[in-house]
């Protein structure tokens, strides 16, 4: 099939797609009625019937529907995906295994396959991929028309496995082989910066409080007063353990979990907080789901000030959902909260905002990553001269 005839075929997806998200949108705001809803439909029918009787080759039905239906969770969010009846028992390994085989944590937004975090050390990170690069090919293949549940399956193949990759960066093409192996489990750490403690948090997991709380105690038994607390690049893991975590910092109420048919479930801490000084939280576009919680509650409850890039934006609890032809719907049903109770479902707006915009000039050759820890600790050294100041 020649370009031409593979970009009508788009086209006319993307029509069935518009009409089957503009339904899906009247219904979810309430502005639908049963006779809109059979208009858009009627017009689905028929330009599918248009396709099949006018197309200049002969075109599957499930294809075209399966293309739709990717293209329509693809409308929703970025974390949701349509997964084939055939692909559902696999799909499911590939959830068990997420991002711990390539380190990349990819999301599929208008078509475009885009890397939103690379865990440090791992297979992604060996191979030069970077927060932001478009995955333009995976294995030989376009990711344009590769809906995300087949990118995630890919690259979570058998360790060992090499990928070629084409990435799209600031323009211009690179290429790359992804040599896939198991991250290892990296607990949380901390390490002296101009006498500040810096905590990093790889993941939230189980243990993830644990380690935390052994780390703030130490810090608390050598009178240290100061934090800041890492999330950059740190994208899913187990959101009750985000809530543990802040359970460390702040009492009472942290947040719930928001769920459309007013179901909520509420997280609380009810042990006094191990920390009580000052912290500031260090976030970036990679900064997703489980991260954006604990930044949330350190804010709102722990009165950290955020220093960094805008978070992506999204905490949300992800399902699958059966269809009738044992097909599956993955999707957020759920957002969660902070002590405030507002879902998080929009970026996070930082404090104090870092980008190269707002660079000085002897910051020029530094790169970004290293500028917000900078900052961070700017923040923190200008609030420990003024508290010396106050007491002199």
């Amino acid at each position: 099939m020649d370009r031409s005839r593979v970009v009508f075929l788009l086209i006319s997806v993307c029509c069935m797609l518009l009409v089957v998200f503009s339904s899906l949108s009247r219904a979810s705001s309430g502005q639908s009625d049963d006779n809109s809803l059979s208009k858009q439909l009627s017009v689905f029918s028929e330009v599918l019937h248009l396709i099949r009787r006018a197309y200049v080759e002969e075109t599957a039905v499930d294809q075209l529907l399966s293309g739709a239906l990717d293209g329509t969770t693809d409308a929703l969010d970025p974390l949701s995906t349509f997964i084939p009846a055939d692909q559902v028992a696999s799909f499911e390994q590939v959830r068990h295994v997420g991002p711990f085989r390539s380190g990349l944590s990819v999301v599929k937004e208008r078509g475009i396959a885009y890397v939103v975090a690379v865990e440090r050390g791992s297979a992604g990170d060996e191979a030069g991929v970077a927060r932001g690069d478009i995955l333009s090919t995976l294995a030989g293949r376009s990711t344009r028309s590769m809906p995300l549940w087949q990118i995630q399956k890919i690259l979570a193949g058998e360790p060992g496995t090499e990928i070629d990759v084409e990435i799209l960066r600031r323009g211009q093409t690179e290429e790359t082989v992804l040599t896939l192996r198991d991250v290892e489990e990296r607990p949380a750490s901390v390490e002296d910066r101009d006498g500040i403690a810096v905590l990093r948090i790889p993941r939230f997991v189980d243990s993830t409080a644990g380690a935390v709380r052994t780390t703030l105690r130490e810090l608390d038994q050598n009178d240290r007063r100061e934090l800041i607390v890492d999330l950059r690049g740190v994208a899913g893991g187990d959101s009750a353990a985000a809530y543990a975590v802040a359970g460390l910092f702040v009492t009472g109420h942290l947040g719930e979990l928001s769920v459309k048919e007013d179901e909520k479930v509420s997280f609380e801490a009810m042990e006094e907080p191990i920390w009580s000084g000052t912290s500031v939280v260090l976030i970036d576009g990679g900064s997703l789901g489980p991260a954006e919680i604990l930044a949330t509650v350190l804010q709102q409850g722990a009165e950290s000030r955020l220093v960094g890039e805008r978070s992506f934006g999204l905490a949300g609890r992800q399902s699958m959902h059966p269809l009738s032809d044992g097909s599956r719907l993955l999707l957020t049903d759920a957002f969660y909260t902070g002590p405030d109770d507002e879902p998080i479902d929009e970026s996070l707006a930082p404090d104090l905002s870092v980008s190269d915009a707002s660079r000085r000039f002897a910051d020029r050759d530094l790169p970004l990553d290293d500028l917000i820890l900078e900052r961070g600790l700017e923040l923190l050294l200008e609030e420990r001269e003024e508290a010396d100041r106050d007491v002199a």
